[in-house]
């Protein structure tokens, strides 16, 4: 649903708006089916829990082991045709990244923290 630019214009609210009204059309906003919004509703209440919290966590850690994966080993290519050289090769990359891990863990190495964006790097800089 779309508000006419003429009734958007005059607002006083109009500063708390994320978007300026550009053209005929003023803003626009979206509802969703009640089902649609109650799920979605259901689902952010469940993530304030502590077991949606604890789940999350695997999942966040198996998102870093294909992360360092990623960004160690060039996994999303494969330099092989077939399917069994392509699967020895992924076992490789497993391997490197344990030996990485024990090295890590044996010398005390602490792990490195989330990624700082450029902006972010400039920023701190500043």
């Amino acid at each position: 649903m779309f508000f006419s630019a003429e009734h958007c214009r005059p607002c006083p609210k109009q500063t708390w708006c994320t978007k300026p009204p550009s053209g005929r059309r003023g803003r626009g906003i979206t509802f969703l089916p009640r089902e649609r919004h109650e799920a979605l509703e259901a689902a952010r209440q469940a993530q304030e829990t502590d077991e949606w919290k604890d789940r999350y966590a695997i999942r966040a850690g198996v998102e870093g082991t294909i992360s360092q994966a990623v960004r160690v080993t060039a996994l999303r290519r494969t330099r092989y045709r077939n399917l069994p050289t392509t699967r020895l090769g992924h076992v490789f990359a497993a391997t490197a990244l344990n030996l990485i891990r024990i090295d890590r863990w044996l010398t005390g190495t602490p792990l490195r923290g989330t990624r700082t964006s450029h902006l972010e790097a400039l920023m701190l800089a500043a």
